[in-house]
């Protein structure tokens, strides 16, 4: 017996077992030369596909090497082109709409009776889930409805390749507890409008600071960056920085004293427990306290996130603060001024910039790696490149968009920091 990864697809009609039997016979038809076509048009050969008919829909395994782009969205796109047709062509009692389920994970290689594992387990349950239904039920002009899980959204909608994109889909939570299944998934319905940004709990917006320390596991920290801190060098250095210049020459920049700017007591406070967390050797915890202090700074602790019209409400003397406590803890190597460095030539303007920035900064091998969650993340970091600070927030793991939140509070502070002392 062995285990081997398969992408697996369920589809399944709506009302299909209230249609008489000679309606039904026409769905079925209809569905599977609907399926048969759309599979065609973008490569995929469905004949090569594992089926199991299950009557109003059927589940399959597909080969090995699917291209993963193909399935998720330019399939969907194809088969909802053929279900406009075919449900302009006929009455009400032959119309198609589909609901449709999508998972990566691991079966067993066919046995008698065919596949088995939790592949097929979960997509299942995501096929039949009440979050899908609801999808195809509000949407009543929809030809379809599709969900995807999680990991599946990671491998295939992260990387940003092939249109696909996290704004399009929304984020729903598929709770089955009588069989003990409690996972996050994503719902696409053609023609939608993009899917909102995720709102924190009632209780987080009350006391947006608490949540901070409460994360499970928190703070991550790493014992190799607790133990191997690089010595502060002497005061008169410790804030002197280096630039390239246009010709790639480096000049040194004179140490610049933060000006006197009231920053206010929460910031103030925020940026003394920074510096306090890298005195004593977390820098985990410095750099979740570093996106905190920023968040406050703009007004935005009780959401989580920056915005790119938040940028400009950074004061240059708050950023300064910040690269200081960072650039004398690691010598220079991190913080803000060190990451500027690390991506002159680079013209930041907003999002299109941002997986160029991940990889400068050593967050990405690649523009189209997936970034996994912090706790992972942060063994990534390295004394050689200028991984910190990351303006992540842990907290708003919690939600399949964080990533989509994450990635505009880095933009709006780096397109900050490019008038920053300038």
């Amino acid at each position: 017996m062995s285990l081997v990864e398969r992408f697996v697809v369920g589809v399944d009609i709506q009302s299909f077992s209230a249609r008489v039997t000679r309606q039904q016979v026409v769905l079925q038809n209809g569905l599977d030369r609907m399926l048969d076509e759309a599979a065609r048009s973008v490569g995929l050969n469905r004949e090569l596909w594992t089926r199991h008919p299950a009557g109003d829909g059927e589940v399959a395994v597909l080969p090995a090497d699917v291209d993963l782009l193909a399935v998720v969205r330019r399939f969907i796109t194809e088969l909802d082109l053929r279900l406009t047709d075919h449900n302009d062509d006929h009455d009400a009692g032959a119309r198609i709409r589909l609901r449709v389920a999508m998972h990566i994970d691991v079966v067993t290689r066919p046995g008698p009776l065919g596949y088995a594992g939790p592949a097929l387990t979960v997509l299942q349950r995501l096929l039949d889930s009440e979050p899908l239904r609801s999808a195809l039920v509000a949407a009543p002009k929809a030809n379809l409805a599709q969900i995807i899980s999680e990991s599946l959204y990671r491998k295939a909608v992260l990387p940003e390749l092939g249109g696909l994109r996290p704004r399009q889909f929304r984020p729903v939570r598929v709770d089955l507890p009588a069989k003990d299944f409690h996972e996050a998934a994503y719902v696409f319905v053609p023609g939608e409008s993009p899917a909102p940004q995720a709102e924190q709990p009632d209780e987080q917006r009350k006391n947006p600071g608490a949540a901070w320390s409460a994360l499970p596991g928190f703070p991550f920290v790493l014992p190799a960056l607790r133990t191997e801190r690089r010595p502060p060098k002497p005061r008169a250095q410790r804030s002197t920085a280096v630039k390239e210049t246009v010709t790639g020459a480096v000049e040194v920049v004179e140490p610049v004293e933060p000006p006197s700017v009231d920053l206010g007591p929460e910031v103030r406070q925020a940026v003394r427990e920074v510096r306090e967390a890298l005195a004593r050797g977390e820098v985990d915890v410095a750099d979740v306290r570093t996106t905190r202090t920023l968040l406050v700074a703009a007004g935005r602790d009780g959401k989580g996130w920056l915005r790119a019209s938040d940028g400009p409400l950074l004061a240059g003397a708050l950023l300064t603060e910040l690269d200081q406590a960072w650039s004398e803890f690691s010598g220079g190597g991190w913080g803000f001024r060190a990451q500027r460095a690390r991506l002159h030539g680079v013209t930041l303007t907003g999002p299109r910039e941002f997986r160029e920035l991940s990889v400068a900064l050593g967050w990405r091998a690649e523009k189209a790696e997936t970034i996994p969650l912090y706790r992972e993340f942060i063994k990534r970091a390295n004394a050689g490149e200028s991984f910190y600070p990351t303006l992540r927030n842990p907290e708003r793991e919690v939600y399949p968009t964080w990533h989509d939140e994450w990635s505009p509070t880095v933009m709006a502070v780096h397109v900050r920091l490019q008038q920053w002392e300038r």
